[in-house]
């Protein structure tokens, strides 16, 4: 019996495996494609005799449903009692079997980066005479449960499984296509609880918390009272869109637009597009990806010759939906970007909603129940633009 606890151990072993023995079974949670031992197995599928692959969680690339579509030698849990969990290989010729059985499946992650434990035990080993047998009949039990997957089950798993991915990232500690970010835990504004997020708010050492809560709640009855953002007077839209204006002081709290100069002629011109562009993210309830880029869309329309940026477009949705969305400017995203340990530079609208918006709204405060407490249920329901609060430095 052997020990196998390193990556490369594990690769050698299952590649020696699958080229020396005409028989082949195994039972994996998961698998991925693309792998050189995925690879060598799909090339000797005549000599599989049963495999049972599972997909839990999604964790089973649809990749590895494609290749095994309306195969007579590998089936799928699709929907599983409970967790289906073995990860145990067996190789076997007509006077030698072999065994591998322990933690690894049949993934990218477990093949080349995982800290993975695997038992190999041979015929040789003592004591292991009916182990073949054994094994082989676990995996006949597996297979009872499992089924052949059609190309149409195949082409919907593939559908479910993208629709799946950007959550099954975030539960990694991954938000967008960077894999160098805290982890959530280590995040200390993410990990903050309510009370603690509360009183951080307000201990605002630059601006005035209750006058951050009073111009909130003018926003949050211009939004209500108006149809659209068009239909405000100028000296309201110009506060809402953080820009100088003499119809209310704190114009520029929650991020400063003063100086982007194309923008604010859009808004003295009142340019429908940045109007319609705010029309499509909702006022009340879940705001969406969808509701997101159906808002950028329109935006951009308002900037024929550029000019637009993710500075401006964050500060109308942090006035719109102040739930949701801080504004990112050079006043805050220093501080922002350390704690979540992100890059400031070439932050753009893809990278703000995944890397930013996306780790808000897993945030423990921001999840949390609205309090009953008047000026507190004001925070809460600012309670992403209200991280200015935390992270801004003059």
């Amino acid at each position: 019996m052997k020990l196998i606890t390193t990556n490369a151990d594990l690769r050698t072993n299952l590649s020696r495996l699958t080229k020396n023995y005409q028989n082949i079974s195994f039972a994996v949670a998961w698998a991925s494609a693309g792998t050189e031992i995925f690879e060598e197995l799909s090339a000797s599928r005549d000599r599989i005799r049963k495999a049972v692959i599972g997909t839990h969680f999604y964790q089973t690339h649809p990749d590895v449903l494609d290749s095994f579509a309306k195969s007579n030698e590998v089936r799928f849990i699709l929907q599983p009692r409970g967790v289906f969990h073995p990860k145990i290989y067996i190789f076997w010729n007509e006077n030698h079997w072999e065994v591998l059985m322990g933690s690894a499946n049949l993934t990218a992650g477990a093949l080349n980066k995982n800290a993975e434990v695997m038992a190999l035990i041979s015929d040789n080993d003592q004591g292991s005479s009916t182990l073949k047998k054994d094994v082989i009949t676990l995996i006949d039990s597996y297979w009872k449960d499992a089924r052949t997957v059609s190309k149409a089950e195949a082409i919907s798993y593939r559908a479910l499984w993208t629709k799946q991915q950007p959550a099954l990232r975030r539960l990694s500690g991954q938000y967008g296509q960077t894999t160098k970010s805290k982890a959530p835990a280590d995040s200390t504004v993410m990990a903050m609880p309510w009370t603690q997020f509360l009183a951080s708010v307000q201990s605002d050492a630059h601006h005035g918390f209750k006058k951050r809560c009073d111009l909130l709640k003018l926003v949050r009855t211009a939004f209500e009272t108006s149809n659209h953002f068009q239909q405000m007077e100028l000296g309201l839209r110009k506060t809402i869109a953080g820009l100088p204006t003499d119809f209310n002081e704190h114009w520029g709290w929650f991020g400063s637009m003063g100086g982007a100069g194309y923008y604010h002629q859009a808004v003295n011109d009142n340019n429908h597009h940045i109007s319609e562009a705010l029309d499509k993210i909702p006022l009340n309830g879940p705001v969406a990806r969808e509701h997101y880029e159906a808002y950028l869309a329109e935006f951009v329309k308002a900037f024929p010759n550029g000019r637009h940026g993710i500075g401006i477009a964050s500060r109308l949705l942090a006035l719109k939906r102040p739930d949701y969305f801080v504004c990112f400017d050079s006043k805050n995203k220093k501080e922002l970007c350390k704690d979540f340990e992100i890059t400031q530079s070439n932050m753009g609208y893809d990278r703000y909603w995944e890397e930013i918006i996306e780790r808000i709204t897993d945030s423990a405060w921001w999840n949390e129940s609205r309090p009953k407490n008047a000026l507190a249920g004001t925070v809460w329901d600012g309670r992403a633009a209200m991280l200015d609060a935390i992270f801004y430095r003059p």
